[in-house]
């Protein structure tokens, strides 16, 4: 793996390390909060020959530079099971209970994050061996779902005088969902489609569930967009204020945000 000459993990201790974890596969990248020009991604898809858990030990052993010293870990868990709670109602000890409450199978490791200015807490599992694994390899690794990352992301991008529809595509047919509505955040999902039409079908349900109005109202497109640009093009004809969202990032880099994941371009952007 070669990295440009200005990443020197002599100096690992002033960047970030994320890690992003997929049913098919790990992407990571490197910055630096410091200096806008230090960045690097790359995707890796697993082989199917070997568990989810060995690609990743296999991934890792085979790169030292993971267990170096940075600055900040965040390994960033995407799936479709998780829960949200009002914070007044959230108790540490039924997380496992509440989340179970809208999903019957879910992972042994659970989890939650606080998302403060929403004045809620996002609660998600993952295996367990592999929370354990990755806990023990990397040093003071921080654990979120994606959609700890995205909730702040779009409220902070939201115009709060009107309503909005953020629709998110990842790889591995899941989609998420998240919508509000003035200053307050009334919907936050993620779920599987497994083609473009059954993708439509479901964020055009979402619109009218949430009574948004086509005239008025946002929906708002990030992720993999190129990949479903069948999908945008048909949203768009039923709701003419559609477009795809395009973050401002400091002009040293000169990156294909459609390439990027979401949750990458929202640490990018505090640079």
């Amino acid at each position: 793996m070669f990295f440009p000459d200005n990443i020197d993990f002599i100096q690992s201790k002033t960047y970030i390390l994320s890690i992003r974890l997929m049913p098919s596969g790990f992407y990571f990248s490197i910055h630096s909060p410091t200096d806008s020009t230090v960045f690097f991604q790359n995707n890796v898809l697993f082989s199917k020959n070997i568990s989810y858990l060995k690609n990743i030990e296999k991934l890792i052993f085979d790169f030292s530079f993971f267990s170096n010293n940075f600055r900040e870990i965040n390994v960033i868990y995407v799936n479709d099971k998780l829960t949200l709670v009002p914070a007044e109602f959230y108790n540490k000890k039924l997380i496992d209970e509440l989340l179970a409450f809208n999903h019957h199978s879910f992972e042994n490791k659970v989890m939650s994050n606080n998302i403060d200015k929403l004045g809620c807490r996002l609660i998600w599992g993952m295996n367990a061996e592999l929370y354990s694994f990755l806990n023990r390899t990397l040093l003071n690794p921080r654990f979120s779902n994606h959609l700890a990352f995205l909730m702040p992301f779009f409220n902070k991008l939201h115009d709060k005088t009107t309503a909005a529809l953020y629709i998110n595509f990842n790889d591995d047919e899941m989609i998420d969902a998240i919508a509000f509505s003035n200053e307050k955040l009334i919907l936050a999902k993620t779920f599987q489609a497994k083609n473009s039409l059954e993708a439509c079908y479901y964020i055009q349900k979402t619109w009218e569930v949430l009574n948004l109005d086509a005239h008025s109202d946002k929906i708002f497109f990030s992720g993999k967009t190129e990949k479903n640009k069948t999908c945008i093009d048909t949203i768009k004809k039923l709701i003419p204020q559609s477009k795809k969202l395009f973050v401002e990032l400091v002009s040293e880099l000169k990156i294909d945000q459609s390439e990027t994941p979401t949750e990458i371009l929202y640490q990018l952007c505090e640079l």
